[in-house]
């Protein structure tokens, strides 16, 4: 067998892309293609394999990659040389580190002829010392285009960046070589033969030698040195450029690296010219110098794109972040700059298919000349998720609160407003959308359809255990009440929550109210009255809550006369006030306001069942007019009280349909949230959950930083974000990552009544721009 057919060479074949940059570019990420290009790298062991299909080897070839920067007067083009069976993984990279360009396969590069002029850049001292890598600017690029504004028409000049994968294996023992040499003072120059390298080599051995000789003379001083050798070392270390690296070389430490090879390339029909654009476009690698720096030699080799190495050129061990400098795309400033540069023209995306049909609609979306409607996500486990609407005053959110509900009442969902600023017109706008018989208007501030304050969709059951359970959920949302009802953000103690429960479970295990609850605590025969009712199948459950109600009792002796002889006995005559100090000033924060008071001393009996109305098809609205309240707190605890009943209901309506896909979809909308933080911290705690009992919560406000206790819960829950209009700065900012390509300034120029949406997706979280919805 031929040596031919035992082993077969594989070689690397290339394919070249052109990247058409746009307006958000940023090239602080792109030391992940460095990376990317140095994994290509294989061993001669793991490029040999077996063939099952032949008796022979398979050696595969190690291939490169390559960056080119291709500039005329009137044109700027950016292009990749990449191997074809790595294309999915480079391109993966290049798509990651700039989102949204354009990625174009070409069959060939800009070609240069003979007489071209070539520089090739090389390291001045040795590898480990690294050049300026700050991940924050984009100065090596932007002073390489500057050679556009000496270019006259047919000059043509280019960069070529070689990239060489190579073993990491040894790269630590030369770094710490080199590292070590720049402590001891020694000379850290490449080039070993040059004349000035000899002179610096010289000085250190007379430094050396003057150095032994005065401490074999002197003798050694304590906290002294000789003066001759302080001057030689002094003279050394300007003469090294100092002893200090570098954080850009102490990070090198763990780079890694790349054999990078980087040729200046200049074409022009005047020589001198031609000359001087390849020496101009090479003195501009000296906006990274560090520790390092890259200084120019002619090159009179041949370039061929697709060789590995190329041949006669340096080779620089360059680490990631370094090469960072040299794969940069021109951004918004160089492309405003330069306006000829070939670019991706608008800032638009595309909605996805997921998003283009559904229910809730948000807008039209605008992209490569077609309009697209766009909508919320209609996915089972999505629809359901929170959205935020950001908008300063005026900006239309309210107009989009009114599309939306009729879009949802349209489909059969349900909507829910609870409305409680101003004069409640958001609940009266949407209302008016719709007829009499889809609406059912709870007014708070009319004592006519006053409600009493309780949790009435429990019921009352005939089972002992689900009447227990029914009695602790109703107390779990008491206490969450009365919580709420502070100045000081303080809980009640463990022992006043503790007691609040007993008479809270003694009272709703037989059907009694909150007002009962408080009646029981201070009044002693009320709490025997109420301890002595319990049904004979809850006194087992309720036997630890009754003897901690016993607590309570406060007692007196009292004179027993049997004949003869006087005898005492206690006997309960009252309320030890100071173990529920803490309930007693809740409940009367509580009563201060006239409303609260009310509905604390009407009967539930004429409530409405809310579990039943969120299976109604209908619009929902309570509204709490400010006039209500005389402080804001006042507003936080009833407010708080019907978020509490509105998840006790959701529970129960869930318990009693069983199934979870004939649960109607209920859309929560609540217009400034921040207003009421009790309320915000209660919908904070549930807001993951809420999906699952089918109610989709629409937040407004006017800064995301506005509602600070569920912010960071709704990055949690998966929200959705519509920032309209006039939203500024801090609201991209909070927002800024996930909103990439999308930029700042993108925000700031949105045309009126348009909105820069990030909605969930089954693809993840999409990002577009859409004009909203006009008024109904």
């Amino acid at each position: 067998m031929k040596i031919s057919e035992a082993i077969r060479i594989v070689r690397p074949e290339y394919v070249f892309l052109r990247l058409k940059p746009n307006n958000s570019i940023r090239n602080n990420n792109t030391h992940k293609i460095a990376r990317a290009i140095a994994s290509l790298y294989r061993n001669v062991t793991q490029n040999i394999r077996r063939e099952e299909a032949r008796t022979g080897l398979t050696y595969t070839i190690n291939s490169k990659a390559a960056y080119f920067v291709y500039i005329e007067k009137q044109k700027v083009e950016f292009y990749f040389v990449i191997p074809k069976q790595h294309t999915s993984v480079i391109r993966e990279k290049i798509s990651d580190c700039w989102q949204s360009i354009t990625i174009e396969e070409v069959t060939e590069l800009p070609q240069f002829n003979v007489a071209t002029t070539k520089y090739q850049l090389i390291y001045a001292k040795e590898d480990g010392l690294s050049l300026r890598t700050d991940r924050r600017d984009n100065d090596l690029l932007q002073s390489t285009l500057n050679i556009i504004d000496v270019l006259e028409e047919g000059d043509r000049v280019g960069v070529f960046y070689n990239f060489i994968p190579t073993s990491q294996f040894s790269w630590r023992n030369a770094y710490s070589d080199t590292i070590e040499k720049v402590k001891n003072n020694v000379p850290v120059d490449r080039n070993k033969l040059d004349t000035w390298y000899l002179f610096k080599i010289t000085i250190s051995m007379l430094s050396s030698i003057v150095g032994t000789v005065t401490a074999a003379v002197v003798g050694p001083k304590k906290g002294e040195s000789s003066n001759t050798v302080g001057l030689f070392e002094q003279a050394l270390e300007r003469l090294n450029g100092g002893r200090k690296i570098s954080e850009s070389t102490n990070r090198k430490a763990n780079a890694t690296v790349l054999n990078t090879q980087v040729l200046v390339l200049s074409q022009s029909s005047d020589s001198v010219r031609q000359r001087n654009n390849a020496r101009s476009l090479a003195q501009s690698f000296d906006t990274i110098t560090d520790d390092n720096r890259l200084v120019y030699r002619p090159y009179r080799g041949q370039l061929r794109y697709t060789d590995y190495s190329i041949r006669g050129a340096a080779i620089n061990k360059m680490g990631d972040e370094e090469c960072q400098n040299l794969i940069a795309l021109a951004g918004r400033d160089v492309l405003e700059r330069y306006n000829f540069i070939e670019k991706v023209e608008t800032q638009e995306t595309e909605v996805p298919e997921d998003l283009r049909a559904g229910t809730l609609r948000i807008g039209v979306n605008r992209y490569r000349g077609h309009e697209q409607a766009a909508y919320l996500s209609d996915d089972r486990e999505y629809k359901n998720l929170t959205l935020v609407l950001i908008g300063p005053t005026r900006a239309g959110k309210s107009t989009l609160i009114g599309n939306l509900s009729r879009d949802a009442i349209g489909a059969g969902e349900c909507v829910i407003i609870f409305d409680f600023i101003g004069s409640c017109q958001l609940s009266s706008e949407v209302s008016a959308l719709f007829p009499p018989e889809k609406t059912l208007t709870i007014d708070c501030g009319d004592p006519k359809m006053m409600q009493g304050l309780g949790y009435n969709e429990v019921g009352v059951s005939a089972d002992p255990f689900q009447q227990y359970d029914n009695a602790k959920k109703q107390t779990t949302q008491l206490l969450t009440l009365i919580n709420s009802v502070n100045s000081d953000d303080t809980r009640l103690s463990a022992k006043m929550e503790r007691y609040l429960t007993s008479a809270s479970l003694a009272v709703f295990i037989q059907g009694g109210s909150i007002r009962d609850v408080f009646t029981v605590l201070t009044d002693y025969k009320a709490r025997r009255r109420f301890v002595d009712a319990v049904p004979e199948s809850q006194k087992e459950n309720l036997s630890e809550y009754i003897a901690s109600l016993d607590e309570l009792d406060e007692y007196r002796e009292v004179k027993i006369k049997e004949g003869k002889t006087t005898r005492t006995e206690p006997e309960v005559c009252g309320t030890k006030d100071h173990l529920i100090t803490g309930v007693i000033d809740r409940l009367n924060k509580l009563k201060a306001n006239t409303y609260m008071e009310m509905m604390l001393k009407r009967s539930t009996s004429g409530n409405i069942d809310m579990a039943q109305e969120l299976q109604k098809n209908q619009l929902l609205c309570f509204k709490m007019p400010e006039t209500m309240f005389g402080t804001d707190g006042e507003r936080d605890v009833y407010t708080t009280y019907w978020m509490t009943k509105l998840w006790l209901a959701l529970q129960i309506r869930e318990s009693r349909v069983g199934d979870r896909n004939k649960l109607r979809k209920v859309n929560l909308v609540i217009d400034e949230l921040y207003q009421v933080e009790n309320t915000q911290k209660f919908l904070s705690d549930k807001l993951s959950r809420l999906a699952k009992f089918g109610l989709k919560p629409i937040i407004s406000c006017h800064y995301i930083n506005q509602i600070q206790y569920i912010r960071t819960e709704l990055r949690s829950a998966n929200a959705s974000y519509m920032l309209i209009s006039g939203c500024d700065k801090k609201n991209y900012d909070e927002l800024k990552d996930e909103l990439q390509p999308f930029e700042l300034e993108d925000l700031l120029r949105l045309p009126r009544y348009h909105s820069l949406n990030l909605i969930k997706s089954k693809t993840g979280y999409s990002r577009f721009i859409t004009k909203l919805p006009g008024p109904i």
